[in-house]
């Protein structure tokens, strides 16, 4: 089954994201790989060794350590997103590859990963981001609504499919805003 896809095209509409004492926001930095691959599993995004970081993650062709931010707390990575590029939209950025491990959750991290790689790709000369998302990953959905984005069809079964996310949410007002690009 396809994942769900969203947009935001007003990069520059987003809020200032404090982090809560004790963590750090940076880029990556070599030797962060077996971490990453740490949250990468706990956040079941795949990519679950140094190894597999290594060459699903930096060795791409778009990665730059500027475009992969990481967020730690007491000196190890707790969660990572990306600034990537949408190989299929040249015009887009990307969203990629956003989680946390499960205890720094609930901490508006995600949204400071978010904002970051929002910057960034504003900074790129992007003009929207996109993010792939599955439908099960309820509160990642509500943090990307309320930051701006919204839903894209693309697939057959995506208008009922976020449909259901919407009623999950009690959000069914984050449809309106869904771009229908099936006939395209």
């Amino acid at each position: 089954m396809s994942q769900l896809r969203m947009e935001k095209s007003d990069l520059d509409n987003v809020p200032v994201v404090t982090l809560p004492e004790g963590y750090v926001l940076r880029n990556y930095r070599e030797g962060d790989e077996a971490a990453l691959g740490r949250v990468y599993a706990a956040s079941s995004l795949g990519c679950e060794t140094a190894e597999l970081v290594r060459e699903r993650v930096i060795g791409r062709p778009c990665f730059t350590p500027a475009r992969l931010f990481v967020i730690e707390y007491g000196g190890e990575p707790v969660g990572t997103g990306a600034a990537w590029l949408v190989e299929d939209d040249p015009g887009a950025g990307y969203l990629h590859m956003l989680g946390l491990l499960p205890e720094h959750r609930g901490k508006r991290l995600g949204a400071a990963l978010t904002v970051a790689a929002i910057g960034y790709t504003r900074a790129e000369g992007f003009s929207r981001q996109q993010l792939d998302t599955d439908d099960w990953r309820v509160p990642a959905i509500r943090l990307y609504l309320n930051l701006g984005y919204y839903p894209i069809y693309w697939d057959d079964t995506h208008p009922a499919r976020w449909e259901a996310v919407a009623k999950t949410l009690g959000r069914p007002a984050a449809l309106v805003r869904a771009k229908d690009l099936r006939q395209q």
